[in-house]
């Protein structure tokens, strides 16, 4: 019992120890230079807008970035720029995309936001991308996270987090339902998922539903009929 307890003694010790340790490393990480990354997105994913629904000609898309570093009484300017393999022609695909992002004093993260626009989508989807860039104010973070891919298409896309959390609410993906959501719903998913709408998909994933029990849907891609086979929230 004693060997025990002296081994449980040194185990808390070093645990403590290796604690002190990490908040020192952090502690000098922070107090370098700040650095920034885009936090929803890694260089192999990529965010989609969608016009396919024909509800509107243009639109905002919000591209989340946060730094890693202290807050600062100032504000201070994140570096980046439009990556030459860039399909999307800024003014024709795009428009409204500020030369630099300010970040608010006291903030650590923001968003670049730029207007895309349903045009000339006919031939295929286009791709805007941006990459971060070192400046006064900031050097690069994560590696990995200093792209950005917005793939802007005329063509319904499935929604990233449509498996989690948007099936608890709808059910299995197909192109078909997707178009009774937008039906019913009177807009698009959002390209990225945005908690505050929970509440909404709740109630609408119930609508969906209980159309779909009186009134099943032929789905001409897989040559099925889209049934209310799920139990949503």
């Amino acid at each position: 019992m004693k060997k025990e307890y002296v081994h449980a003694l040194w185990v808390s010790v070093l645990s403590v120890l290796g604690l002190m340790s990490c908040q020192e490393n952090e502690h000098m990480i922070y107090g370098e230079k700040a650095a920034v990354y885009f936090s929803t997105l890694t260089e192999n994913d990529s965010l989609s807008y969608s016009f396919a629904a024909g509800l509107t000609e243009e639109d905002v898309v919000s591209i989340p970035v946060t730094i890693i570093g202290e807050q600062s009484p100032e504000v201070r300017k994140i570096a980046f720029s439009v990556d030459p393999a860039s399909t999307a022609v800024e003014g024709t695909h795009f428009k409204n995309l500020p030369a630099e992002q300010l970040l608010p004093a006291g903030a650590v993260e923001t968003s670049i936001d730029v207007t895309v626009m349903d045009n000339e989508l006919e031939n295929g989807d286009v791709t805007l991308i941006l990459n971060l860039e070192t400046n006064d104010d900031f050097d690069l973070g994560y590696k990995g996270r200093r792209q950005a891919k917005l793939v802007i298409t005329n063509q319904l896309v499935k929604p990233s987090y449509w498996d989690m959390p948007l099936s608890l609410y709808y059910g299995s993906y197909s192109k078909a339902k997707h178009r009774l959501c937008i039906q019913i719903q009177g807009f698009d998913f959002p390209p990225a998922m945005d908690f505050n709408y929970i509440q909404d998909f709740m109630s609408y994933g119930r609508m969906v539903y209980n159309y779909l029990l009186k009134t099943p849907i032929w789905d001409e891609d897989t040559q099925t009929w889209i049934t209310a086979d799920w139990s949503p929230l």
